[in-house]
């Protein structure tokens, strides 16, 4: 079993555990999560961290980390700061970037704002950088339109 799936089967025991009150085991569930996602064993870390780059084999494990938990340290990733510091407003920091500064960003970093952008993207995307550029500028074209819709007052 990945360090994905073992932390996704412990929250959904931990939320089971919370919500009949039983405060001990939902401690006890943060310590195993904890254990999970830090490593203890002689500076192994069990989640695979990408400070290095994010050219290696888990990106995708990586990704699925950070979606599956709310309390992610994504100082452990390389992640541009500027996508973490405009997470609630990730729409307008979108529209703000020039057509180089999209691009400089790397396909880690995509999903991520792909993710930020909405939470249905769940599923990593593989595919060339400008390709998920341009899927971004859809979705963010997309939400901006929906949220126009429903300013109006009639």
């Amino acid at each position: 079993m990945d360090a994905v799936k073992a932390t996704k089967t412990i929250e959904k025991y931990k939320d089971i555990s919370r919500l009949l009150g039983i405060h001990e085991d939902e401690a006890v569930f943060n310590e195993i999560i904890h254990y999970i996602s830090n490593g203890t064993n002689a500076g192994y870390s069990v989640m695979t961290t990408t400070k290095q780059n994010n050219k290696g084999k888990n990106v995708e494990a990586d990704f699925q980390m950070i979606i599956s938990n709310d309390n992610v340290d994504f100082s452990v990733y390389s992640i541009d700061s500027r996508i973490i510091s405009n997470r609630g407003g990730i729409l307008d920091f979108w529209c703000s970037l020039s057509k180089e500064e999209k691009n400089k960003f790397t396909i880690f970093e995509l999903n991520i704002i792909l993710y930020f952008i909405s939470e249905q993207y769940t599923k990593y995307q593989k595919k060339d950088k400008s390709k998920i550029v341009t899927m971004i500028n859809t979705v963010v074209k997309d939400k901006k339109m929906d949220n126009a819709y429903k300013n109006i007052v009639v």
